[in-house]
């Protein structure tokens, strides 16, 4: 079941949708929900969606050299390639993982980096906590699109994490001090056959004359930390996490726009 929910006497924008949608749908959904913010719509929230299969890249990458013939394999092996605006590295999308976007207003300076990852990275761990998952920070060498933030679980990548900054420009909307938004994601890779999605993530690196680098044991799935598979699974995950997060940002928000 699919559910939109704005917290209007908050001004608390809450998403959730449980049908895996066309990457690009997921990325208008996220920017929808920055909108809102910068618009002055909401002063902060978070958008829970699950996307079809698809390898998401950087536009860097379609400068590379055969980037098309790259391209077309991947379309080939049910593989769609699809170009995001911002930066990173290459990363796999598919309907056994969960997305967790949040945005929210703040003043420039407000929140540092480490700051602002952990708004994001503490949600999700809190949330693993419930079911006895201890998590932590870290840069795993080998992970697809690593970086000192993913949220590992014995030295393994469970879920990647990426942030980017926009200016609020209406007056109105900036009267409170408030100069930036801030847009986090997060990518839980919660079920799915993963060695197939590093072996055609390895194999556009390797058509683009690039260094095939993504290591299967170094990332690890929900399903294999608590023993359970399948879209039963997945939904009942989203779920509990739409649930904590509920209660995550409502208290974040208190204490943020105090």
């Amino acid at each position: 079941m699919n559910s939109l929910v704005t917290a209007d006497y908050r001004r608390i924008a809450k998403i959730k949708v449980s049908t895996p949608m066309h990457i690009s749908s997921g990325l208008d959904l996220e920017h929808s929900l920055l909108d809102q913010v910068l618009k002055g719509d909401a002063q902060c929230g978070y958008a829970l969606w699950r996307s079809k299969q698809a390898l998401v890249v950087p536009k860097s990458a379609t400068h590379r050299e055969n980037f098309e013939q790259a391209c077309d394999f991947c379309e080939t092996q049910g593989w769609p390639v699809v170009v995001r605006s911002t930066g990173g590295e290459l990363t796999p999308q598919h309907e056994g993982f969960i997305n967790l976007s949040i945005v929210l207003k703040c003043k420039k300076n407000q929140l540092s980096i480490k700051d602002s990852y952990q708004v994001i990275c503490q949600a999700i761990i809190q949330w693993l906590g419930q079911y006895g998952i201890k998590g932590s920070c870290s840069s795993i060498d080998g992970a697809f699109c690593d970086g000192e933030f993913n949220v590992v679980i014995d030295g393994k990548k469970l879920v990647g994490t990426a942030q980017r900054w926009k200016k609020i420009t209406d007056p109105a909307v900036r009267d409170d001090g408030s100069d930036m938004a801030l847009l986090m994601h997060a990518v839980i890779l919660c079920d799915g056959d993963l060695p197939s999605m590093w072996n055609i993530s390895n194999a556009f690196y390797k058509t683009c004359n690039l260094k095939p680098f993504i290591v299967d044991n170094k990332h690890i799935a929900l399903s294999q930390l608590l023993n359970d598979h399948g879209e039963s699974f997945v939904l009942k995950m989203l779920d509990s996490l739409d649930v904590t997060l509920s209660k995550y940002i409502d208290d974040f928000s208190d204490e943020h726009f105090k």
